[in-house]
């Protein structure tokens, strides 16, 4: 079969959407939202994060017109090369990395620079704001997240909880089922999940949507199974270079969250952000001297 002349996947998968079946438009939309993930992961990793055969995806590589799934790959590499080159015009000839050229370590800050940029587009002004009003006015704020995206809901646990009250951290333990018991439609719970997705923040989901809990997903895509049941989904990007995922822009929504609470009530918040500080203190936490805000 001879390849199709494609300049932009991204635009060819568009004008296909619609002829599609369900599982190829999980594969269009994952193209069009991670085309950095489809560019450098194996068609068996590529089908194992959607849920679908490895034959489904080189059927959908076939339907663009080209010739299996590393041409489809080659293609979004090049697509990402162009728009990279692009933006190094714009700016100049040298850019943040330049003195790293040739190495792993500008490829990895590279692409985190490229998440951070994807996924701020990503994000609507309305549904962050919708995510902190839920998070200020909650009667609890419940906060999960399992193996590296645990990092994620700690993090965000401890700042939430200098800046308002009845803040948990809670996984699908023994202990954590005591929290998921008190959930009710008055709380809010956070979960943080990448791929290839924790069960036990799942569990912790679908707990709190049987006992109508607000909840808010901070994942790769809204088709991801933590995305599709929540009520608030914010989207960060999360592929690596390798096979280890980066919390760059998982870290980022989770600032944007906290600064955005802190700023509903600001005076309020830095009040409680100089008792932990000085409670902190009495316990001689610090080196450099209390945490307070200030």
């Amino acid at each position: 079969m001879s390849a199709a002349p494609l300049d932009d996947v991204t635009e060819t998968v568009r004008g296909k959407y619609d002829k599609l079946t369900n599982s190829q438009k999980r594969i269009a939309e994952t193209i069009i939202e991670d085309p950095e993930f489809v560019a450098f992961a194996t068609v068996d990793k590529l089908a194992t994060r959607l849920d679908v055969a490895a034959s489904t995806v080189v059927r959908f590589a076939y339907k663009l017109g080209l010739d299996g799934y590393q041409d489809l790959q080659e293609r979004i590499r090049q697509q990402i090369r162009n728009q990279y080159r692009a933006v190094g015009d714009a700016e100049g000839a040298t850019t943040p990395t330049s003195h790293l050229a040739g190495t792993s370590f500008q490829d990895s800050l590279d692409r985190d620079l490229a998440h951070l940029q994807r996924t701020a587009r990503s994000l609507h002004r309305d549904v962050l704001a919708q995510a902190v009003t839920a998070l200020a006015d909650a009667e609890h704020v419940y906060i999960t997240g399992d193996l590296t995206s645990y990092c994620l809901a700690h993090f965000t646990a401890i700042a939430v909880g200098r800046t308002r009250e009845r803040v948990r951290l809670v996984q699908a333990d023994a202990e954590g089922a005591t929290a998921l018991l008190e959930m009710g439609p008055d709380d809010v719970l956070l979960a943080y999940t990448f791929p290839p997705y924790s069960r036990n923040v799942l569990r912790v989901v679908e707990s709190a949507v049987r006992r109508r809990t607000l909840t808010i997903g901070v994942t790769d895509a809204a088709i991801s199974p933590v995305g599709q049941r929540v009520s608030i989904v914010l989207s960060a990007v999360a592929s690596g270079i390798g096979p280890q995922n980066t919390l760059v822009s998982g870290m980022a929504v989770a600032n944007a969250l906290v600064n955005g609470l802190i700023q509903r009530d600001e005076a309020k918040s830095i009040e409680r952000y100089k008792a932990v500080g000085a409670l902190a203190a009495d316990w001689d936490l610090f080196v450099l001297g209390p945490d307070n805000g200030s």
